[in-house]
């Protein structure tokens, strides 16, 4: 086989990191290096630091073929704003620039990179590939929802959803095209077929393949550590309005008196305390438990293994999101809202598992069934989309490495 350079540039990079992208960029990195490429990341700890002040206290071991590249400028939030308003960040460009010269790689594979700015689209490899994690590429706020909560028609409202969220507005998307920006980039990969068309649909004129993502085969999860004897459904994420937690918290306060099962959550975000009170308010405290965020690997893969379905109730168009993988590859069905790529995944299990609206999710939960799915045909649907194996077959086939 042959082994290859490989340059992966990433907004965030465990430990440093909030979400799913940073994760898959590191699993990436870290397959790519076992089987012997070498792989050097470039990201950015000033973007870390200012969405998070402390430290991160997780570990996460690197193999010896992966190389990290964590950018500070002395110049802190201002580089950022640069890049963020005007689309590029000159400390962080000569930064990125050293990296490539030195190394000279054979493929440069940008994921998040919302905090470098468009202008790191432009450096040069053999192959240039870009991940579409969000809709970052389409969108000034990265999820295609519009200011009122509803998905982007591609309208453009690209002035107003900023200034109503109170960011400030990013000039370059309205000085440069953005089918020059990628110009250099040979194929951008998206997770989700839903990403694929509303690319298409915003004007990207690029080749686009779908590639779902992929997680690791969960830790084993043991009866010792499992604490919840009672039948939940579960879910896991940030707690925050997109998620459509505060709606699936309103459905089991609903249904609370009709349904024997409980409601945990995994996570944490904006509107804990809201969901608190919400729950004291509605005397189910004993229906609904915030479990807040868990890190340990074992623990969550034992919560995933032991609940009825995880449920995945957005608002917005969610892309492939790593919460439905790690269900399936515990053996667990998911419910998904019909929104974006989660029909995707949801449909490979059971159609009557995807909810048009919350109703329709009141009545899944109240007949739900979980012996009509076993965990080894989930794990088996894991295996053949989801797994690092079907992941890299395709990746390194798209590099034309066998």
């Amino acid at each position: 086989m042959e082994t290859l350079k490989f340059v992966m540039t990433t907004t965030f990079y465990p430990p440093y990191h909030l979400g799913g992208d940073a994760i898959h960029v590191y699993h990436l990195s870290n397959e790519l290096a076992k089987r012997g490429h070498e792989v050097h990341v470039i990201h950015l700890l000033d973007f870390y630091y200012f969405k998070r002040k402390e430290k991160p206290k997780d570990r996460y071991e690197n193999h010896e073929n992966v190389f990290i590249h964590s950018t500070k400028s002395p110049l802190g939030n201002l580089s950022l704003v640069s890049a963020y308003v005007f689309g590029k960040s000159s400390y962080i460009d000569k930064s990125v620039e050293k990296v490539v010269k030195e190394v000279k790689p054979n493929v440069i594979h940008h994921h998040n990179i919302s905090g470098f700015g468009p202008s790191i689209l432009r450096y040069e490899a053999p192959m240039i590939l870009y991940t579409a994690h969000d809709y970052w590429l389409i969108c000034p706020m990265n999820d295609l929802m519009k200011y009122n909560g509803s998905v982007c028609n591609g309208f453009n409202f690209c002035i107003i959803c900023p200034l109503l969220s109170r960011r400030p507005w990013q000039i370059w998307r309205y000085v440069k095209d953005i089918n020059k920006i990628i110009k250099k980039v040979d194929t951008i990969i998206t997770p989700s077929s839903y990403m694929k068309k509303k690319l298409q649909e915003f004007g990207i004129d690029k080749q686009i393949e779908t590639l779902p993502n992929f997680v690791i085969k969960p830790a084993k999860s043991g009866e010792l550590l499992y604490k919840y004897k009672f039948p939940y459904f579960l879910f896991v994420g940030v707690l925050e309005r997109h998620k459509g937690i505060l709606e699936l918290v309103k459905v089991f306060i609903e249904i609370k008196d009709k349904i024997g099962a409980k409601l945990l959550i995994v996570g944490d975000g904006a509107l804990k305390e809201k969901i608190d009170k919400i729950v004291v308010r509605n005397n189910c405290q004993d229906k609904i438990k915030l479990l807040g965020r868990i890190d340990n690997e074992v623990s969550l893969s034992t919560l995933y293994a032991n609940a009825l379905a995880v449920i995945i109730p957005s608002i917005c168009p969610e892309n492939n999101p790593l919460v439905a993988l790690e269900a399936l590859a515990n053996g667990v069905p998911v419910v998904v809202s019909n929104q974006g790529g989660l029909p995707e995944i949801a449909e490979k299990i059971d159609e009557l598992l995807i909810f048009d609206d919350f109703e329709e999710l009141k009545r899944i939960l109240l007949e739900f069934d979980k012996t009509k799915y076993s965990a080894a045909s989930l794990i088996n649907i894991y295996e053949r989309y989801f797994s690092p194996v079907e992941y890299l077959k395709n990746y390194l086939k798209m590099l034309r490495v066998s």
